[in-house]
């Protein structure tokens, strides 16, 4: 089953950045891009403006980056400001130094439209935008019976419907690709498909920020340590890294191993967990 979750289309502005987040902005370009998400060269065109904060001053007049093409832009951004267009303000590197009142109010959510994250990861700060820019709806899913409930974002659908394709020949499998093109609230979906399942796996190839966060998540609205169904995380060693799960030790059984061997490192976890 594969459910596409976000169906509104919005386009978004990456504002230039000062010379020392050239590189954050590349990355965040790029996820954007691979999210199908349209970065416009006008902000005219655009529903949404993204900043990112570096060591120039974009936002006090009379600040070393005021009059910088990123500090003319924010100002634009701000009188586009609006219910119909929003103003992103992303910290990746986690500090601020010395910063200004405006940028304190809005964290402090005081700032209206506007939206302050300090998210380390584009992959998961690109799911924030979304989720914020897409209405969320809701939609009944029906869920069935399985041995196996795998899930993946799209991002790594390739390699993951080939792991797919080769569990289904032995075992039951329910899949649920996470696109990022859409606003359908799938938290009841994935709980309801948990819980009548044998074990959940999530998958990942490439976007293993996205999939840490997203086990976490589920692991917690499904009971935690009480949860009735067993939980794994399953990563591709060619690209995933032992030090990406340290925040899951002890808490979701996690396996990194060569692409071609995951099938059977699921297929022995299910026997595993069948048995106690």
């Amino acid at each position: 089953m594969l459910v596409n979750l976000y169906k509104r289309k919005f386009k978004v502005f990456l504002a230039d950045v000062s010379p020392d987040m050239s590189e954050w902005r590349g990355r965040l370009c790029k996820v954007l891009s691979n999210a199908g998400i349209a970065v416009e060269v006008d902000m005219q065109s655009a529903d949404c403006s993204v900043h990112i904060l570096g060591k120039s001053d974009i936002y006090s007049e009379g600040g070393d980056g005021y009059n910088t093409p990123a500090g003319a832009q924010f100002r634009a951004a701000k009188k586009l400001c609006g219910k119909d267009f929003k103003i992103f303000v992303w910290n990746p590197l986690g500090s601020l130094g010395t910063i200004n009142s405006y940028i304190n109010d809005i964290r402090r959510d005081i700032v209206e439209n506007t939206v302050y994250s300090d998210r380390t990861s584009p992959i998961i700060f690109v799911e924030d935008i979304r989720n914020i820019m897409n209405a969320k709806q809701q939609e009944s899913r029906r869920h069935e019976p399985a041995d196996i409930f795998f899930l993946y974002n799209e991002l790594d659908s390739d390699s993951a419907i080939d792991i797919y394709n080769m569990l289904k020949d032995f075992q039951s499998v329910q899949r649920l690709g996470i696109s990022i093109s859409s606003g359908v609230d799938y938290n009841t979906f994935v709980l309801e498909q948990l819980a009548d399942s044998k074990i959940g796996v999530v998958y990942y190839n490439y976007a293993s920020d996205w999939a840490v966060s997203f086990a976490q998540q589920i692991w917690k609205d499904s009971g935690g340590k009480s949860a009735p169904t067993p939980l794994v995380i399953v990563g591709n060693n060619q690209h995933a890294e032992r030090h990406q799960l340290t925040v899951l030790q002890n808490i979701i059984d996690c396996i990194l191993d060569e692409q071609r061997r995951i099938p059977l490192d699921i297929k022995v976890f299910l026997d595993k967990k069948i048995k106690k």
